[in-house]
């Protein structure tokens, strides 16, 4: 048996030779010995590859679930609900930012290979004030009962900000599936590290042994170093409505497997003495996927030059990025209750030259 398939490997070749030479009609080469869809970028005059730059600038709303801080509208049998509560999260707003990058145009069948670094700094904050028998603050990130402010709160801050780093590879090939319509495939690689500072301060009273009611706060410090390598797929798609505009959709997403390092830090100050007390102090690492989705839309005005030698591009469209479970900032009393996305959306300004 295992000699007889050892004879059939050796002449499979022989047999798919004749078959090739006795149909020669029906036979197709691989690959195909003409173009199946035109490549859609600038053409490459040294036949090798020649560089294009890409700038952007981004105005983006940050916002990051899980920060919220205080609640207001639970009491107890002593001094009931009167008016509606609300719970309280920092004010995020727009920030703005950049990316940039390198690519080459390769001759080879159309392909271009791009490097983009983008980096976006946001920061958002929020602060309330209560009473202590009516309107009274609930904190979230400590417990106001049993913790050092045990006689109750009466004004809350919070502060967030969040620096991010984010490098991206991709391998395309920009063509034609239509005369007005035109399609980029890549697949690639991301990375990303990024820092995150959480800080909220409740302000309250601490009652004594001996019965006093002394004014003073709690500081909690989270602290979240998270980086990130994943491999990144997607699709560039443009609709042209004229020869030098068109509408433009964009679609990536990333598995990043990704390193969160936490660190939590409570302490405790007394007003009146400007003593100061440890109240926690706890390190937390972990390795998990982070999923990431990136969409977006616009407009695209774009020009060919130079017999198609040079190429310039300036589009503006909305990019929206979703980051599933980013934020791993930890609550001692409810451990899962704080897990919450990290989300950007806002308009992107793109500008290309191609050399």
């Amino acid at each position: 048996m295992k000699k007889s398939l050892l004879a059939f490997i050796l002449l499979l070749p022989f047999f798919a030779s004749a078959h090739e030479g006795h149909g020669a009609a029906k036979s197709f080469p691989r690959p195909p010995e003409r173009e199946i869809s035109v490549e859609a970028q600038p053409w490459v005059q040294n036949c090798v590859a020649e560089p294009y730059l890409v700038a952007d600038f981004i105005y983006w709303k940050v916002r990051q679930d899980g920060l919220q801080y205080a609640v207001k509208g639970i009491e107890d049998t002593g001094n009931p609900v009167t008016t509606k509560g609300k719970i309280y999260e920092p004010d995020f707003g727009g920030e703005p930012g950049f990316r940039v990058g390198l690519g080459l145009n390769l001759a080879h069948d159309g392909w271009d290979l791009l490097l983009k670094y983008t980096w976006l700094y946001a920061s958002a904050d929020d602060r309330i004030s209560g009473g202590l028998t009516d309107d009274t603050i609930r904190p979230f990130w400590t417990h106001s009962l049993v913790g050092f402010l045990n006689g109750g709160v009466t004004r809350a801050t919070s502060e967030w900000d969040l620096r991010m780093n984010v490098l991206d590879l991709e391998w395309g090939r920009n063509y034609y599936i239509s005369r007005f319509l035109t399609l980029r495939p890549f697949f690639g690689f991301k990375g990303f590290w990024s820092k995150e500072d959480f800080n909220v301060r409740y302000r309250g009273l601490v009652l004594s042994q001996a019965g006093d009611n002394v004014v003073g706060s709690t500081l909690v410090h989270l602290n979240q170093d998270t980086w990130g390598f994943g491999i990144r797929f997607g699709t560039n798609t443009a609709w042209y409505f004229a020869r030098n505009w068109s509408a433009y959709a964009d679609l990536a997403l990333t598995a990043a497997w990704s390193r969160y390092d936490l660190d939590r830090r409570d302490r405790g100050v007394n007003h009146s003495t400007n003593g100061e007390t440890l109240l926690m102090s706890i390190g937390y690492d972990r390795y998990t996927m982070t999923p990431i989705m990136e969409l977006g839309v616009g407009l695209r005005w774009e020009m060919w030059f130079n017999d198609d030698s040079y190429h310039a591009l300036i589009q503006a469209g909305w990019e929206e990025q979703i980051w599933w479970d980013f934020n791993r900032f930890f609550h001692i009393f409810q451990p899962n209750a704080m897990l919450g996305n990290l989300q950007f959306q806002g308009l992107t300004l793109k500008f290309r030259f191609d050399f």
